[in-house]
């Protein structure tokens, strides 16, 4: 895939994610899919679905494993919210219901708040709010470019989000800090970017990047201290997506152009194909052990 490809196609991904929910613009975005958020093994063994049937898209596993943030749409009102489900038992509690967009919940460190994006106020800004549902949204942080927050960093003073435009692009924003504080770029802004994840020893970032001339993994070393991001180490050579990290950080799952849920041994592993993914899949989640995947179905 050329360079301008992969950047038309992340454009067309935030362009979706970017325009807001309008009466007359009911269609699904991009990445969604509509059917039951089903767990499945390392072989693609379906382990079972949590839940209700309906249309899910941005997803997260907190980071105990216990409970599930998901993007879905309410079949009442067409009304796009953030929901609770319990990771075994899927029940199910609602946590925003403003009438704005909300998406992209991730959670922080400890499990104790969710960040997401939402454009409520007429930009995709960041919000926070405890996960136990007590209290209301605060604007995290707001600026004239859309945000889609993807990873928070194990001591909690960092976030990485993908501006939603042309191309893409991650960056490190601050959790605390004056209101007009300054993203920084990760990726050099000539080239797409997107889906940046902290490694759980906060040492490493790994993302999806156009930087070597085609869509491939990348991760870069990262300094919490300065707050500063490394030269890209390329880690897969056939292209890959959407990567995901273990939770002792020894490895590293990614999609593959074909599909395939692969898995990586970090520094010193060869690609191992998993399973194929559901087609149009672009979110999904792994437990913190690596032995279950979670992600929508399509059917009932």
């Amino acid at each position: 895939m050329t360079r301008n490809h992969f950047s038309l196609l992340l454009f067309c991904l935030a362009a979706h994610a970017q325009q807001p929910a309008q009466p007359s613009e009911r269609a699904a975005p991009r990445g969604a899919i509509e059917g039951r958020l089903t767990w499945f093994d390392r072989q693609g063994k379906a382990l079972g679905a949590i839940g209700e049937p309906g249309l899910y898209r941005t997803l997260s596993i907190s980071p105990d494993g216990k409970r599930v943030a998901v993007e879905r749409t309410d079949p009442q009102t067409q009304n796009r919210d953030i929901w609770l489900l319990d990771a075994r038992s899927g029940a199910t509690t609602r946590f925003t219901s403003d009438p704005g967009w909300d998406a992209f919940p991730t959670w922080s460190p400890d499990g104790s708040r969710i960040v997401f994006t939402s454009n409520r106020g007429g930009v995709y800004d960041l919000y926070r709010k405890a996960s136990s549902g007590a209290g209301d949204e605060e604007l995290l942080y707001q600026s004239s470019e859309g945000k889609g927050p993807n990873s928070w960093s194990p001591d909690g003073k960092f976030l990485i989000y993908y501006s939603l435009g042309q191309p893409t692009h991650l960056k490190l924003l601050a959790v605390a800090g004056l209101p007009d504080r300054k993203p920084m770029p990760l990726v050099d802004p000539q080239f797409s970017s997107v889906t940046g994840r902290f490694s759980p020893d906060g040492r490493w970032i790994a993302y999806s990047s156009n930087e070597s001339g085609k869509n491939e993994i990348s991760v870069r070393p990262f300094d919490a201290a300065t707050g500063s991001a490394g030269s890209p180490v390329i880690v897969t050579s056939g292209g890959g997506r959407t990567p995901l990290w273990r939770g002792d950080g020894k490895e590293l799952f990614y999609i593959g152009p074909d599909g395939m849920a692969t898995a990586l041994e970090f520094h010193a592993g060869t690609p191992k194909p998993l399973f194929r993914v559901p087609a149009g899949l672009l979110f999904w989640d792994v437990s913190p052990d690596g032995k279950r995947f979670l992600m929508p179905v399509p059917g009932s």
